[in-house]
């Protein structure tokens, strides 16, 4: 029997899916991404796309993984993949699909996986994390824990700092730091020289029309910021000690050493897929640095070597217009980059898909939100107007 998704959507008792949901819900296997709009149906249609994999034979439900940002969402995820997998189990479909029975058992025995980012890097870490060395039992420190911490390392510091700053504010920027060299995978050290580069270019840069031998303004505060966040970072090397000292990590410390692992350790990467037959990535518009390298080296294929056969069904979701983790080193640019980062069968870009048609607002918002996002639609990757 040759299932489509409006058959295995009428045998769920379920309205039957766009022309556009039809496409991901089917798609070949192999990585994909979907560029989905504000209000496009995205959660049934991933959870649509994982009743497609199990009803048809691909994947077994615990060999589905699926990852978000928040709690919240993760649980929404789960539930509804849940739901619809209980559905299938209790319809004549399975029947048909497989006379055997035999899947029909597999769907009612097996449990999909569906966590935030966060908590799956912190399930790597507490398994792997001894291959670095790191400390797989470190106590994870929430954001209230981790600014005391930091307090008290500023508070108790006794070397010169060259700010002019209270306490609290250099506790803020301290964070803020140390979140950003884990987000980009960076050292201190490395930190430290590219700002003396900078500030050495910046000093030595010609002058501009009318203007007089010493750099500008513009070039001094460039220079001066450089030079305030190379004071901050014995702060930095401080803070990681102490939460050495104390078995702690914070989750931007908790993402980067699973990032580590998972570069340096290509076995981790043999695990997991072994594990995981079908991935879906939501939000991942909202994915940074250490979280690309994480899933690239687990589920990707490394750079410059081939695609690998048997890897799993990757699916990406997400629109560059509603990235709002840049504050803290998102790029809504790791959509375009997915392509690349997760080749298709043949070594090209693998294939994008669109959800254009929203189910959440009239036509009047459509088109002021069409009109008011046109100049971000305009970027490469970007999402086209919404129906």
């Amino acid at each position: 029997m040759e299932l489509t998704p409006a058959a295995l959507a009428t045998a769920l008792g379920l309205p039957p899916p766009t022309d556009e949901q039809a496409a991901v819900i089917s798609a070949p296997p192999g990585p994909a991404l979907v560029v989905a709009g504000a209000g496009a149906g995205k959660t049934e249609t991933m959870a649509a796309r994982v009743v497609w994999l199990v009803a048809t034979g691909q994947v077994l439900p615990e060999q589905v993984l699926g990852l978000t940002f928040t709690r919240k969402a993760a649980q929404q995820l789960g539930a509804r993949v849940r739901a619809r997998l209980r559905r299938l189990a209790g319809t004549r479909l399975l029947d048909e699909l497989d006379p055997s029975g035999r899947r029909r058992v597999e769907v009612l025995a097996g449990e999909p996986t569906i966590a935030t980012y966060h908590a799956y890097a912190g399930r790597l870490v507490g398994e792997h994390a001894l291959r670095l060395p790191a400390e797989p039992a470190a106590r994870l420190l929430g954001q209230t824990a981790s600014w005391q911490l930091a307090h008290r390392v500023v508070t108790t510091w006794a070397a010169d700092l060259d700010v002019d700053l209270v306490p609290a504010t250099v506790t803020e920027r301290l964070l803020a730091l140390a979140g950003e060299l884990g987000e980009h995978l960076v050292d201190p050290e490395a930190v430290h020289r590219h700002g003396d580069a900078l500030v050495a270019v910046l000093a030595a840069a010609p002058p501009g029309k009318r203007q007089r031998a010493e750099p500008s303004q513009t070039y001094k505060r460039w220079m001066d910021a450089q030079r305030q966040r190379q004071a901050f970072l014995p702060l930095v090397e401080a803070f990681a000690a102490r939460k050495r000292a104390e078995r702690a990590v914070d989750f931007g410390d908790q993402l980067a050493i699973a990032a580590q692992v998972a570069a340096d350790h290509p076995e981790v990467g043999t695990t997991e897929r072994a594990t995981y037959r079908a991935v879906l990535l939501d939000e991942y518009q909202d994915t940074g640095h250490a979280q690309r390298v994480l899933l690239r080296s687990l589920f990707g294929t490394p750079p410059g070597e081939p695609v690998r056969p048997g890897d799993p069904t990757v699916t990406a979701v997400g629109d560059p217009n509603q990235s709002i983790y840049g504050w803290r080193g998102a790029s809504a640019g790791n959509l375009a980059r997915f392509r690349t980062d997760f080749p298709g069968p043949e070594g090209g870009p693998a294939p994008e898909y669109g959800l254009l048609t929203s189910f959440r607002n009239p036509p009047e918002v459509l088109a002021l939100a069409n009109a008011a996002s046109a100049p971000l639609r305009a970027a490469p990757g970007a999402v086209a107007s919404v129906s």
